[in-house]
């Protein structure tokens, strides 16, 4: 997986939040401190969390494209073959990953924990209605399940245990949060890839010629 355009969303992300910083000049520090808390530091949260759940559906596309051509015998797969493969993967409108996760054998990639913490959380943003963090999640971050939690780019506590779930320190913000799943997520896959048999896709001709 090609890393650089996370590294660049994740450049431009810490630009604007040191743009948003430079504003607390300390002339009026309560109304400062206040507007960082209530809108700033969400919103560069919440652009983390947007790169999230873009590295998280690149990660599955490059699963699903590696399970579509895993196999034993090493031999070529035609481009249509291939296609029909990741099509046997489909389930409803996603993915079997039962299937995905028993051929690339992800159970036992180092960091397949890490990558199901990020496969909650994005799944709690994009689908929980208020963006609060559901139990899965919690669960998963070992976090009370009983407590009332704010918004996932306003959560302290969440963010605090992203940040250590990652092996960073709790101050750590989600920029670095980001850039540590970014690399979790490049391990993951070259690991995966590293013990799975996979058909080369044939190449055939094509032609630039427009059909008539």
């Amino acid at each position: 997986m090609d890393t650089h355009i996370f590294k660049d969303m994740i450049a431009v992300i810490r630009t604007e939040e040191q743009r948003r910083v430079s504003l607390l000049t300390g002339e009026d520090p309560d109304f400062e401190y206040e507007r960082w808390l209530s809108t700033d530091e969400p919103f560069v949260n919440e652009l983390c969390l947007m790169v999230l759940v873009t590295l998280r559906h690149q990660v599955a596309r490059e699963l699903v494209k590696l399970a579509a051509r895993a196999s034993d015998d090493g031999k070529e797969i035609s481009p249509k073959e291939y296609h029909a493969e990741v099509q046997k993967l489909r389930k409803g409108r996603g993915w079997n990953w039962e299937t995905i996760k028993a051929r690339l054998n992800l159970e036992s990639c180092a960091g397949n924990k890490r990558m199901e913490v990020l496969r909650l959380l994005v799944n709690s943003y994009k689908h929980d209605f208020s963006m609060e963090p559901d139990n899965e999640l919690l669960n998963s971050l070992k976090l009370e399940t009983g407590d009332d939690y704010a918004r996932l780019p306003e959560s302290p506590a969440l963010r605090e245990r992203l940040a250590t779930s990652v092996g960073l320190g709790k101050e750590a913000g989600y920029c670095d949060i980001v850039g540590r799943f970014v690399d979790i997520a490049s391990g993951f896959l070259a690991e995966a890839q590293s013990h799975t048999k996979a058909r080369p896709v044939k190449r055939v001709p094509t032609s630039f010629i427009p059909a008539r």
